[in-house]
């Protein structure tokens, strides 16, 4: 496939009012494209939409909350009204949960499956026909703990997990199509103060910082994002970590058992 370019495409990112998503905003509005916006807290997506005006950029904010069918199909439709097309959906939105498997609520299930599972499928469902019509890109943001599942955050990896054959599926499936489908396996990033997990009984936990934790920051993730859409890539994993545990997983499974099962208190004192 042909290098794509960013300038004067229209590009969706979900859940783009802070931290990855509004880092990769930037950076295509950086590269002359046209930024749509989105998250459900309206008062933080319109404090990213006046940052990115500020810088000249072209946006748009469309508050939606993309894990409904109705969400998603308003911030397709938006997006289309105002830009008449769209080049590019990069589904970021997404969040974690903290807590055993077994002191879950089962309402955490849904929950988690529908901000970071159907809250990409949705608005994949609802962009295609224009897509297809550009040509352009779908791009999922999972996590390396979506490459293998680790304790303590079970429902988070499960639901980054499924991306990846949704991912497979569509490459597959839209390939006659020449829609590109992409998929990025983001490791520890730096959070923005404010950003949220969800709790094991169904509450929000703020998320402690993770200064004193190895982290990528927002911005060198952006750079990864964009750098697989303008070459069309499949897969991307992050951080020299992220590939070393996958790969692990693939030729040392076992070993990797053992290391978790030996870590899992250390884990779980660390998420507290």
């Amino acid at each position: 496939m042909a290098k794509q370019k960013i300038e004067g495409k229209v590009v969706i990112i979900t859940g783009s009012s802070m931290g990855i998503g509004k880092a990769t905003a930037k950076l295509i509005g950086n590269k002359e494209g046209k930024i749509v916006l989105n998250g459900r807290t309206e008062s933080r997506l319109q404090e990213a939409h006046q940052e990115l005006q500020a810088l000249g950029y072209e946006v748009l904010s469309v508050p939606a909350d993309i894990a409904t069918i109705d969400g998603a199909n308003e911030l397709i439709d938006k997006a289309v009204q105002h830009f008449g097309k769209i080049d590019i959906l990069i589904n970021n939105a997404g969040m974690s949960s903290r807590g055993y498997f077994e002191e879950l609520e089962p309402q955490v299930f849904e929950q988690m499956m529908n901000i970071n599972f159907l809250g990409c499928l949705y608005p994949t469902k609802a962009a295609l026909p224009y897509l297809a019509q550009s040509q352009g890109s779908v791009v999922f943001i999972s996590s390396v703990a979506g490459i293998r599942g680790l304790p303590e955050t079970s429902l988070y990896c499960a639901s980054k997990m499924a991306l990846t054959s949704m991912a497979e599926s569509l490459r597959v499936e839209l390939s006659d199509k020449n829609i590109h489908v992409g998929i990025v396996y983001v490791g520890i990033t730096e959070n923005d103060p404010g950003k949220k997990v969800i709790n094991k009984d169904g509450s929000y936990l703020l998320l402690q910082d993770r200064q004193h934790r190895k982290t990528q920051t927002p911005q060198q993730v952006a750079h990864e994002i964009i750098r697989l859409i303008e070459r069309r890539k499949f897969k991307k994993i992050l951080s020299v970590l992220g590939k070393l545990n996958a790969l692990a997983n693939v030729l040392f499974p076992r070993v990797v058992d053992k290391i978790l099962i030996r870590s899992k208190d250390k884990i779980r004192q660390m998420n507290t």
